[in-house]
């Protein structure tokens, strides 16, 4: 916990308090996830035997986590001004057409319904929360059991294309164009309405969580510029009572996706989900390695492939023992560990820190060629940094290697170019 403090302290200080520095990130992740750790296991009982392996994963792999990013830093500042080169014009807002704001908010609201209709058509007569229980344990298990899944799988798609780009629409006119409010509020419709969307969908509430990180990223990303940190802190200070009301609002919602009504205290039912994670690898860390190469780190490309080749499904979907109250995940390192050991988890965590430092470095920050904004390259990191995010909990990264990952790199930017640059009419 010490250790990691520490390491959040050291890379704020080396990449000059950027505050979606991978490493910052990263750190300040795995951090807090230690810090409740240290907490549940000496107030609320929680069980964390870490030994001398899992102490030195961890430590190591903070280390050269930074040092990664160190080097990319360095080579890119060489040759670039450290400062980041924006002109301060007046920023004209994006905007899309009235027309095409009404038909994407009844899009949403249509595809919230298919959802549940999809949920209810697989699952047999109960309550809510009996029927998303059966319905989540179908989508780890049996997927191909649950009616008209291809079809709303393509729906969802599409509902996450637009929200990253209306969400950022909403915080570039907020933030950088300072236009009123009441001229986004049926944005704030949209991403409300996509949060219980994708909860259905989905089976879980962390994707409803992404939606509000993803703002704040864009909020961040967008400001920083010459002048902008004071706004960022300014920002940060007026988020702090935002994770109180995440935990009670997270914990209130449990029914929605099948934990039945919880009567812990919030604080207490997000700690535990929140070190579930560490808990579950220290159980794992002595288990036999998976049995084919990457059969974890890389399930979701297997999810596609290896079933049209005559491998069972069940093969390929590789989950961490049963669901208990600490859930079922593994923090970032379980997957990488499981497959290839611990020097698989030091080969991963050097990619994973070199692919994220250079995005960042050479697209969103101390690029040669900042005049006018890069909409596209900021949509696309605060979207696919949502694995650092979650470093704590899980391997993210996993999901990346998928044919999900291809329509969102293809079609966010086909979406940006219609709605935006086209200003695409569809009636």
């Amino acid at each position: 916990m010490i250790l990691y403090i520490v390491y959040v302290c050291l890379s704020f200080w080396l990449f000059n308090g950027n505050f979606l520095s991978p490493s910052f990130m990263f750190c300040l992740s795995i951090a807090g996830m230690l810090c409740l750790a240290y907490y549940a296991a000496t107030t609320m009982g929680m069980l964390f035997a870490i030994g001398i392996e899992t102490f030195s994963i961890f430590a190591f792999s903070g280390f050269l986590f930074i040092a990664t990013e160190l080097c990319v830093y360095l080579l890119r500042t060489s040759t670039c001004e450290l400062k980041p080169v924006i002109d301060e014009v007046k920023r004209e807002p994006l905007t899309i057409s009235r027309q095409t704001e009404i038909l994407i908010t009844c899009f949403f609201m249509l595809s919230l319904m298919l959802m549940v209709y999809s949920m209810r058509a697989s699952t047999s007569p109960g309550s809510w929360s009996d029927r998303m229980r059966e319905y989540k344990n179908l989508i780890y298990t049996n997927p191909g059991r649950i009616r008209y899944m291809f079809i709303t799988s393509q729906v969802y798609k599409i509902n996450l294309i637009i929200m990253n780009v209306l969400g950022y629409i909403m915080v570039y006119n907020l933030t950088v164009c300072n236009v009123p409010f009441k001229e986004v509020m049926s944005y704030m419709v949209d991403a409300a309405c996509f949060m219980v969307t994708s909860a259905v969908f989905n089976g879980t509430r962390q994707a409803s969580v992404e939606v509000i990180l993803y703002l704040i990223m864009v909020y961040i990303t967008l400001n920083m510029r010459p002048g902008g940190k004071k706004k960022i802190y300014t920002f940060m200070f007026k988020m702090i009572p935002v994770p109180v009301i995440i935990a009670a609002v997270f914990t209130a919602s449990g029914a929605l996706v099948g934990r039945g009504q919880n009567t812990k205290d919030p604080f207490v039912n997000v700690v535990e989900y929140i070190c579930g994670g560490l808990h579950h690898f220290n159980h794992h860390i002595n288990d036999p390695h998976t049995l084919y190469f990457g059969q974890s780190t890389f399930s979701f490309a297997y999810n596609v492939i290896l079933p049209r080749i005559g491998i069972p499904y069940d093969f390929v979907n590789k989950n961490y023992g049963e669901f208990d109250i600490y859930g079922n995940t593994i923090t970032i390192f379980g997957r990488w560990y499981q497959d290839f050991g611990a020097k698989g988890v030091f080969v991963m965590t050097f990619l994973v820190s070199l692919c994220y430092s250079l995005v960042f470095y050479y697209k969103i920050i101390y690029s040669c060629n900042m005049k006018s904004e890069n909409h596209l390259s900021k949509i696309l990191y605060c979207q696919f940094f949502m694995p650092i995010i979650w470093a704590f909990f899980d391997d993210r990264i996993a999901s990346l290697f998928s044919v999900q990952t291809i329509i969102l790199l293809t079609l966010i930017p086909f979406f940006f170019w219609l709605l935006i640059t086209k200003k695409c009419k569809l009636f």
